[in-house]
């Protein structure tokens, strides 16, 4: 899949038999991130860890700061303390009603940032 994250336009003209062109007139455009979530296992167990990833791309040529993230932990689950990474490193997602939440500093012009957590399956009632 490809995407226009910018337009260019020259002007030309004709002078003496000879085409002449302008600097090219750019406009980035500010596109959405991408986002896309993943779990581990498609079938769990009681007491199975399940670990979710979640990739967010961005597909602009401007940098993305300070993108709030929030991923409400699953009912019949439970957050597994200490495994909220972020490009593979630790950090410490805030915990707000069964939802965590977490404000990404930055994702790179065409970067992605990945986000991994885990959950133990505990059940409950339907």
């Amino acid at each position: 899949m490809s995407f226009i994250n910018k337009i260019d336009n020259i002007a030309n003209i004709t002078f003496g038999g000879e085409t002449i062109y302008s600097l090219p007139a750019e406009t980035l455009l500010l596109l959405a991130p991408l986002i896309v979530k993943t779990v581990d296992k498609p079938i769990a167990n009681l007491e199975d860890v399940l670990t979710y990833t979640i990739t967010i791309s961005n597909v602009s040529l401007s940098a993305i700061t300070n993108l709030s993230f929030a991923d409400p932990i699953p009912v019949g689950s439970t957050y597994v303390d200490g495994s909220f990474m972020v490009n593979g490193v630790t950090v410490t997602p805030v915990i707000t009603a069964d939802t965590l939440t977490y404000t990404i500093p930055s994702i790179a012009i065409l970067g992605t940032c990945i986000i991994k957590f885990q959950v133990n399956v505990v059940g409950g009632t339907i």
